[in-house]
């Protein structure tokens, strides 16, 4: 639960409220003349049910309790968040130490800035580097790849790196928190780097987060990382993802290797699609990286045993990521459930090479393996079955326990069945008895509906509707016209109003995050990493324009539903005043919003029609 929640479950807004005006009880809910314009009669209600407001006479606008205390009250958020902590009992975390997290990343980023500068000039001039130069010339590496991705050089010593930093203004705990020092029981810091070929690992927004370290000198381990320290961590990252991206966008696809010199090589030769983990397996959170980006991934991994368990692991991710139901359309994504299919392959590569041997050697043969990249399944048989003998009986159990529950889960009942006919010509078993036990594996109704899907770090939404459209807004600055169609009062979610507030009067997102109250960072953040599929400009002017229509008419309807609700308790009660000053009134809103609705979905479908044409 939010803070913000929190204080709404502890206050009761018929209390809140209660301090300011005289309610009046009116069927379920209260009516009062309303604080912020002067009338004779009540045109003020409090929807308990609902814990909102709304003034139904000149003012025409409602909230919550945190709406209600800033417009009374004349407070910014944050201060009327604080008034109403206090009010309920609840602890608030203080801005200083929100501030205090962002000072302290920005600090690591900027050490680390630092210190591949200073690899950096190490590498291009220093003698002991020599090595390392020659290391690279002989991995074709040029110098414009080098210049480009600022690679560096540690030199072999214990403190340079210490002394370099600590000259600049550091300090040796900066060091040590951006994982670029170790401490030692006695209390000093000796550099974790030496003689090594340094990487810079930039996060997608282009800052150095770590470092990959390659050993020049045969020591191990081959490959040192950065540890895990506040900014990096190699299971969220993509190597070379700041620089790939807008080429997976261009192309549509995106292709994963194995290592740092097969990006670097890549890259090099016109390849920007290309990018890598850190010698991990792949994680949900890299792809859903990814999935921002292109819904076509190709694996191309390297051609040995290892290679090969890696890339099935890839796989499993890959799929698990790209299958997960969701409670929106591809189009739209506002009805329905539907299921977004990523188109998975793998790129075979020749035994005993890697894709940084087949592009230095062959530029148009990597161009051919990745236009030939082989379907997911069709690399699950050939990898499983090569490690059987399908002449036995035992082979071929062993590949029917292997292929079947692969073949049994996936989506499309037309592969399904193309590859049991496959599988049963394979093993040479009747193609029914697969379908048997096919149909024994598979889940049934009843256990698919108490299947549920866990989402890597979301919680599921009280406001959908209005994050989708506040992410688009806030990913998309070319939509910001199309958010002028909409109001604060468009936004039932506390922190949603808030931060739509502070994006109308925001031209960047470093100004909006200035301007918002620091408890709203972290929702500022979830908004800013929400992922979408990659949306070509009119498809994103469509999803914008889908979201601002739902948002309106969910508002209309709210309207519609408070004004009858008002209006048959007034009749219930025999309110012969409420009666008199405001059923005409109600009446004429009630049709308003209906001619309202009715004209925003006709220009949907009209709209609709026009795409399709």
């Amino acid at each position: 639960m939010s803070t913000i929640d929190e204080i709404k479950e502890r206050l009761d807004i018929v209390d809140v409220v209660s301090a300011y005006v005289t309610l009046q009880k009116s069927g379920r809910n209260f009516k009062a003349l309303c604080p912020f314009h002067t009338e004779k009669t009540p045109s003020f209600f409090v929807f308990p049910e609902r814990q909102t407001w709304h003034c139904f006479g000149s003012c025409g606008t409602g909230g919550d309790i945190f709406s209600f205390m800033i417009k009374k009250e004349g407070l910014d958020f944050g201060e009327a968040l604080k008034l109403l902590a206090d009010r309920a009992g609840v602890r608030l975390a203080s801005k200083q130490k929100g501030q205090a997290r962002d000072d302290e990343w920005e600090r690591l980023y900027s050490v680390n800035e630092a210190a591949a500068q200073y690899y950096h000039s190490l590498l291009l001039e220093d003698k002991q580097a020599e090595f390392a130069r020659k290391y690279l010339g002989q991995r074709g590496i040029s110098s414009e790849t080098i210049e480009s991705f600022e690679l560096g050089y540690s030199p072999n010593s214990w403190d340079a790196l210490y002394q370099h930093v600590t000259s600049k203004g550091y300090k040796s705990a900066d060091l040590v928190n951006a994982g670029l020092g170790a401490s030692k029981e006695n209390g000093t810091v000796h550099d974790q780097f030496r003689n090594r070929l340094m990487i810079p690992i930039k996060n997608e927004a282009g800052k150095v987060a770590g470092f990959g370290a390659r050993t020049l000198d045969g020591s191990n381990p081959k490959y040192l990382n950065s540890p895990q320290t506040a900014i990096f961590d190699k299971g969220g990252l993509l190597y070379g993802l700041d620089r790939a991206k807008e080429a997976i966008r261009e192309q549509n696809l995106a292709i994963i290797v194995e290592g740092y010199m097969d990006v670097l090589t890549a890259h090099q030769h016109g390849f920007t699609n290309v990018i890598a983990p850190m010698g991990t397996s792949l994680t949900d959170r890299q792809m859903n990286a990814l999935k921002k980006l292109t819904r076509n991934i190709s694996l191309a991994l390297d051609a040995d045993a290892a290679g090969e368990q890696a890339t099935l692991r890839g796989l499993a991710v890959a799929r698990q990521t790209f299958s997960e139901r969701r409670d929106y359309r591809e189009r739209g994504w506002l009805e329905g459930d539907s299921r977004l299919q990523g188109n998975l392959k793998i790129i075979l590569i020749p035994q005993g090479k890697d894709p940084d041997d087949v592009i230095r050697e062959n530029p148009d043969e990597w161009t051919r393996l990745v236009g030939e990249a082989s379907t997911v399944m069709d690399y699950v048989f050939q990898a499983i079955t090569s490690k059987l003998d399908i002449d036995t009986v035992a082979g071929k159990s062993a590949a029917v326990e292997q292929l079947l529950p692969v073949i049994t889960g996936m989506g499309s009942e037309i592969e399904r069945d193309q590859y049991l006919k496959r599988l049963s010509k394979l093993v040479e078993v009747n193609e029914k008895t697969l379908i048997d036990k096919a149909a024994q594996l598979r889940p049934t109704a009843r256990e698919k509906g108490k299947k549920t899907i866990s989402l890597p770090s979301t919680s599921i939404s009280r406001y959908p509707l209005e994050e989708y459209c506040l992410s688009l807004l806030l990913q998309h600055p070319e939509l910001r016209e199309h958010g002028a169609a909409l109001s604060p009062e468009h936004f039932e979610g506390t922190e949603n109003r808030e931060l739509f507030v502070a994006w109308m009067n925001s031209s960047s997102i470093e100004e909006l995050r200035n301007n918002l109250d620091a408890s709203l960072h972290e929702h500022l953040d979830e908004l800013l990493n929400k992922q979408f599929p990659p949306f070509s400009q009119r498809e994103l002017e469509t999803a914008i324009a889908d979201y601002t229509r739902h948002l309106w008419a969910q508002r209309l309807r709210k309207i519609k539903t408070m004004e009858e609700t008002l209006l048959s308790e007034a009749e219930s009660e025999g309110d012969i005043n409420m009666i008199k000053d405001k059923v005409e009134t109600l009446l004429k809103k009630s049709l308003e919003p209906n001619a309202q609705l009715k004209e925003l979905f006709e220009k949907a479908r009209r709209e609709r029609r026009g795409a399709l044409k």
